[in-house]
């Protein structure tokens, strides 16, 4: 508890944390990234250079203060600003614009400025959840890119052997024959590509045509179909099971919501119950048994915890709507023989 304390006396975790503060950092990423645009346009650059390169000094500046308060906020103990990996990026961007590097080096500073358009990524939590599934997404795709690699070379090595002598440009070699079938994946000329082994081109040396009006559809539908289609969806299957598997997804948020929600209606109905048996001068025989063997929640900072504290929820909520319906069925009963009485 005292960690949390420390940070609420800190008056630079309160500034880094306050809305205006985040509002000033996320302007200065979009005008710096403005900047960097306009400075592109030869007939800006030369009217309003000065003006271009004030405002720079000033996206500059904020984003330095930024970095400050962002390591005085974490107290006596500022290494722990950079165990964030967004911070690291953040602070290794504001560095190389510091720098004094001469006309050589321009370029990098070029570059270090451009990267701070990035910076955005930084300030919205959300482009934050995708750029960490993209990367909890990598390993899948080097399997799935080893294996469209895979069936690239097996259709390329066909090609050869197939459209080789008909069109040597294309499929002279298995080199040529490879990036032929990379364009054809990308669904750009693929058409054009297939009309040419259908009918056939003309030879330099008048020899006949060779055209393939059977294989060459089954060939290149066949691959754009396992090549484009189906990867395509794998690539998009593994990326959105990357974003339901981060912390803070859509699928966590409408989990803890649907949990708050459940447990909020089951109080008010154990209250309700509660309140109605204490009028009619009754109690639940079985009101107390549950309360005493029900577990204490785990803390939700232990590996898998979040799971085992929904499950006691649910397994609470039930017990709480069993006593609500024994409490209903024993009201509906005293009701009865009251009235028969």
């Amino acid at each position: 508890m005292e960690e949390p304390r420390e940070s609420t006396r800190n008056p630079a975790a309160r500034v880094v944390a306050s809305g205006p503060f985040k509002t000033i950092v996320l302007g200065a990423i979009l005008v710096g990234a403005i900047l960097v645009g306009l400075e592109t346009v030869p007939s800006v650059r030369d009217s309003f250079g000065g003006a271009l390169v004030a405002m720079d000094r000033v996206v500059l500046a904020i984003f330095l203060v930024e970095v400050v308060l962002k390591i005085a906020a974490e107290g006596r103990r500022p290494w722990r600003y950079f165990a964030d990996p967004w911070n690291i990026f953040d602070f290794s961007v504001t560095a190389i614009c510091l720098l004094p590097l001469h006309a050589q080096f321009a370029q990098v500073l070029r570059l270090g400025r451009v990267a701070r358009s990035l910076r955005l990524v930084t300030a919205l939590p959300r482009l934050q959840l995708i750029v960490g599934a993209l990367l909890r997404s990598l390993p899948s795709f080097g399997w799935i890119t080893l294996l469209l690699f895979t069936l690239l070379y097996a259709y390329s090595v066909m090609g050869v052997f197939l459209f080789g002598e008909n069109d040597p440009a294309r499929f002279g070699s298995l080199w040529s024959s490879m990036l032929t079938m990379f364009s054809v994946l990308t669904l750009e000329g693929w058409f054009d590509t297939m009309r040419d082994q259908m009918v056939g081109l003309p030879q330099d040396d008048g020899s006949a045509v060779v055209a393939s009006p059977i294989v060459a559809p089954l060939y290149f539908v066949s691959f754009i179909l396992s090549g484009t289609m189906i990867f395509l969806n794998l690539l998009v299957g593994v990326i959105v099971n990357s974003m339901s598997e981060m912390p803070g997804g859509e699928s966590d948020v409408a989990e803890r919501g649907t949990s708050a929600e459940r447990g909020t209606s089951a109080g008010r109905g154990t209250s309700a119950g509660r309140g109605t048996s204490a009028e009619r001068g009754t109690s639940a025989p079985t009101s107390d048994a549950p309360r005493a063997t029900t577990s204490p929640l785990p803390s939700l900072h232990a590996p898998g915890a979040e799971q085992a504290h929904v499950t006691l929820l649910i397994e609470r909520l039930a017990r709480m709507e069993a006593m609500l319906e024994d409490l209903q069925a024993e009201l509906r009963r005293r009701g009865d023989s009251d009235r028969a009485g």
